[in-house]
């Protein structure tokens, strides 16, 4: 009867244990200012390989309409965290009281960058382009445009910037003659570069002087980030991990292929086309430039102060130190 009594209570006791709720998942709302490109496989590639749920998150990912209204989604509270925005959008916003804060960068300098003209163009390099020439950029004070203006100026070249629009904009109009150049990141057109209908005329690193630069960053809404700092942590720390699957696994970069329809013998150098080197989420660095950048290009009224660039940035999610 005893062991009746005790086998039957062992019962009960496993009964509601396997019936208690799982920890409930702390849920971030994070908005992608872009899609398609390399640098937005990271978050994907830690949601759909279970490391966010490893570090307690339910994370839900949607696509902003460019980096102006991401970072909007962000600043009103209806996203919790933006990831890939430029970073002088977001100093543009800090300095006029915004609630946002940089978390990490995403990537420094603009390797991913290149600048395209049609196979037959007389066009070699960026240092054939003329006075009567168009060099691309997407929107002004976009990151092309930042590395158009870094470019012309580095290598001395009279060709008027213009706005095209982004990648697919940008593609049209110079097949179809309106523009001389164009431009796409890394590894959007690379089917028209392995058809040979295009060729590439330079990259981004031609932007010498924003090399180590922090351009596009990931960032929060300071009321959200202030309430939630230890799940801002543990995401910065999943997407480390999901960062290091998207580099090192070609499993990952299958998936990526097939998520956007991207042919994967045009996407399976995109390691290497936009080094790891480039795109740790540390430092966050050259904000000191972007500061002057900004001011130059009007997105700010006055410089901010050290004390203001120091605590826009809290890197990993920890405060400044």
């Amino acid at each position: 009867m005893a062991r009746y009594v005790k086998t039957a209570a062992l019962a009960a006791i496993a009964a509601v244990v396997a019936a208690a709720p799982a920890a409930a998942l702390d849920k971030i709302r994070m908005v992608n200012s872009t899609k398609v490109v390399f640098e937005t496989e990271h978050p994907y590639s830690a949601k759909e390989n279970g490391i966010f749920e490893k570090y307690g998150l339910d994370v839900s990912i949607i696509h902003g309409s460019g980096g102006a209204a991401s970072l909007q989604a962000v600043i009103t509270g209806s996203q919790d965290v933006v990831w890939g925005n430029g970073v002088l959008g977001v100093v543009s916003a800090y300095s006029k009281g915004a609630p946002v804060r940089v978390l990490g960068s995403n990537i420094r300098g603009v390797p991913d960058l290149y600048w395209y003209v049609k196979a037959d163009s007389p066009i070699k390099s960026f240092k054939d382009l003329k006075a009567e020439h168009e060099f691309a950029y997407s929107r002004p004070g976009s990151t092309t445009n930042l590395a158009v203006l870094f470019i012309k100026e580095a290598l001395n070249i009279p060709a008027k910037a213009v706005s095209v629009g982004g990648p697919s904009g940008s593609r049209t109009q110079l097949m179809s003659g309106q523009v001389a150049t164009g431009w796409s990141v890394f590894p959007l057109n690379k089917n028209l570069l392995r058809e040979k209908k295009i060729r590439i005329i330079g990259t981004g690193a031609a932007a010498a002087a924003l090399t180590g630069t922090t351009i596009r960053v990931i960032a929060a809404n300071v009321n959200w980030l202030d309430k939630n700092r230890d799940a801002a942590r543990r995401l910065m720390n999943a997407l480390t991990e999901g960062q290091a699957r998207t580099y090192s696994s070609d499993d990952q970069l299958k998936a990526y292929a097939k998520r956007w329809k991207l042919n994967y013998e045009d996407i399976k150098s995109a390691p290497m086309d936009t080094p790891l080197n480039s795109s740790t989420f540390l430092p966050v660095a050259g904000l000191e430039k972007i500061n002057q950048i900004a001011l130059e290009n009007k997105k700010i009224k006055k410089l901010l102060t050290k004390e203001q660039l120091h605590e826009l940035v809290h890197p990993m999610g920890n405060k400044p130190i």
